[in-house]
């Protein structure tokens, strides 16, 4: 699934999603922050317990700090959230997260 979301620079960034049926724990969960598809390193990275916390059964909420979309440029980031679970390896949710200005300065 494509996804679209416009952060404001300095703002919270968060959503959540939903995995109908799942009664397992995932093994791994990530999301993944680039500026193109080719670089090598991430602008933001999240995983378990570090930016994507699991609420119940199916339900995560990805999120990071204002401090952290304070340090970005506005622009157009790709993005990817991929998980695994036994043999599955499977990205649920890819897209662009733009950064927008702000008029607040600090």
């Amino acid at each position: 699934m494509l996804r679209v979301f416009n952060v404001k620079r300095g703002d919270t960034f968060c959503f959540t999603i939903t995995f109908k049926n799942l009664t397992e724990d995932l093994d791994t969960f990530v999301f993944g922050l680039k500026t193109d598809y080719n670089d090598v390193d991430y602008v933001i990275e999240k995983s378990l317990g570090d930016g994507i916390e699991k609420l119940s059964a199916g339900k995560y909420r990805v999120s990071f700090s204002a401090e952290e979309s304070a340090e970005l440029e506005p622009d157009q980031y790709i993005y990817d959230l991929r998980f695994t679970l036994d043999d599955i390896v499977n990205t649920p949710l890819s897209g662009y997260l733009i950064i927008e200005e702000t008029v607040f300065n600090g």
